[in-house]
């Protein structure tokens, strides 16, 4: 476990190297533009996070380190990450190699990382697995170099795949922090540290994916949603009742 009396995490070491979606990655992996929510991602970092070639990027939680690859070939970037799992840290290590991408994974512990501030810092499915979400946002910033972006997502349980993840399978649920799926919350923790919106929206259309169910009625309803989610008008439509995840970009003062 985190060895820190606050930001309890909601998800111990078990459930990321036995259970998250990285646990049986097996390198080269990359983003993959047939999947829709790879496809909205990548193309939510090149409209509104692109990184400046030669610039740097901090992933907080990066296994398998995908995205490291992609914002390494897609836009140059010089990217290294941090994984508080052996596991993943190893999988990171052995993706950047498989995809001959140059750069770093630490293996530590996020509170007592320490490092320069860089251009980009990034953490996808990281910021929701704890309780103390102000002290969690305020570690990212201190990393953020003047005038570098803080990159955040996080999937969407609100409405309707809340609704279906409470059904499914309540314990996966409660690993989830959904005060991190508020905009509003997230664009007062950002203002608390002088940081300007760039972009704080939803994406990845109507779709069930992040939905984890056991129940035979639940699997079904995620099996049609998935077949929604493939006809051509659920590519931009995006709501918080039924999109698959929350996107913030935020700019620090210069």
């Amino acid at each position: 476990m985190y060895s820190r009396l606050v930001a309890r995490p909601l998800a111990d070491q078990t459930f990321w190297e036995e259970e998250y979606i990285w646990a049986n990655a097996r390198p080269p992996v990359r983003p993959d533009p047939a999947l829709e929510f790879d496809r909205a991602l990548m193309g939510a970092f090149a409209l509104y996070a692109p990184p400046e070639a030669g610039s740097s990027v901090l992933e907080i939680g990066c296994a398998p380190a995908k995205w490291l690859v992609h914002l390494a070939e897609r836009f140059g970037a010089r990217v290294e990450g941090v994984e508080y799992s052996p596991k993943g840290a190893d999988i990171s290590r052995a993706n950047l190699a498989a995809c001959g991408v140059d750069g770093e994974i630490h293996q530590a512990d996020f509170f007592s990382f320490e490092a320069a501030p860089v251009d980009m810092v990034v953490s996808l499915g990281f910021f929701e697995h704890f309780d103390d979400l102000d002290e969690v946002f305020a570690r990212h910033v201190r990393l953020v170099s003047s005038g570098g972006r803080r990159v955040l997502g996080v999937p969407n349980f609100s409405g309707w795949n809340g609704l279906l993840q409470r059904w499914g399978d309540p314990p996966y649920l409660a690993l989830h922090n959904q005060r991190a799926m508020d905009p509003a919350l997230l664009r007062e923790l950002a203002a608390g540290h002088g940081l300007t919106e760039e972009f704080l929206g939803y994406l990845g259309g109507p779709d069930p994916v992040i939905v984890r169910s056991r129940r035979a009625p639940v699997t079904a309803l995620v099996l049609a949603g998935r077949r929604v989610r493939r006809l051509r008008f659920a590519e931009t439509f995006n709501h918080r009742w039924f999109s698959s995840y929350l996107l913030g970009v935020w700019r620090a003062p210069a």
